[in-house]
């Protein structure tokens, strides 16, 4: 199959290139042993699973449009909390402010990344479209080892706009300098990566590694991160 001569390469971070699930597993786990909160009587995997649970539901909030920043950042654990018995206002808003400060500092990538990054870098402009925050993102590129791979850092705190919306797409591509017809977006979600590259009318790699099921099509689809040099 002939390729299309893309330039521009443009990679979402969590669930694409940075782990979240292991990272945020861990990071979870170092906030239950450092704030004690065995001593509350609540189990390590009741307190996981609420805190996954509020902080879709906020996330989803967020990305809607209905809650804002600071509410989704401190929220999600006082919904937590409260809904394992505990009313404790200080302690909801520092294990808000741990997450912030630990989570960036958990470095597991998925596999091949830095490898795979090495070769494109080699022969495309690598940039970053996402929807997380400022104080997060720069620091897990860079406490990765992956920063440096990448020429421009497009974040939805800095253009104002998320993914899916077009504008943080057009933004990106007037960044790096780009035309569409060079350009491609690899991310993990369906929504907000693939659905929302292609109404803006760039190509698209569906990063797939749980093999989701889904009636349409992406420009391309990948399992396994190094699979991008089979289409690059």
């Amino acid at each position: 199959m002939t390729q299309k001569k893309y330039k521009h390469l443009f990679f979402d971070i969590d669930r694409t290139l940075w782990d979240y699930e292991t990272n945020a597993v861990e990071t979870l786990i170092d906030m239950y042993h450092k704030r004690n909160l065995d001593s509350y009587g609540v189990s390590l995997q009741k307190y996981l699973d609420e805190f996954y649970y509020w902080n879709d539901y906020y996330w989803e909030q967020f990305m809607a449009g209905e809650v804002s920043k600071d509410t989704l950042r401190d929220d999600r654990f006082f919904k937590t909390l409260d809904a394992l018995g505990i009313q404790n206002r200080e302690l909801a808003l520092t294990l808000s402010a741990d997450y912030i400060e630990i989570s960036p500092t958990k470095t597991k990538l998925f596999p091949k990344v830095k490898e795979t990054l090495a070769y494109l870098k080699e022969r495309y402009h690598l940039h970053v479209i996402t929807n997380g925050f400022n104080e997060v993102q720069y620091q897990k590129l860079e406490n990765s080892g992956i920063r440096h791979f990448f020429e421009r850092i497009i974040t939805s705190d800095s253009v104002g706009y998320r993914k899916p919306h077009t504008k943080i797409f057009e933004f990106a591509l007037t960044s790096a300098n780009a035309r569409k017809v060079e350009s491609l977006m690899i991310g993990d979600n369906w929504d907000i990566d693939i659905l929302g590259a292609r109404e803006f009318g760039i190509d698209q790699v569906y990063f797939n590694p749980h093999r989701i099921v889904h009636e349409t099509k992406a420009t391309y689809e990948i399992f396994q991160f190094e699979e991008l040099v089979n289409i690059l």
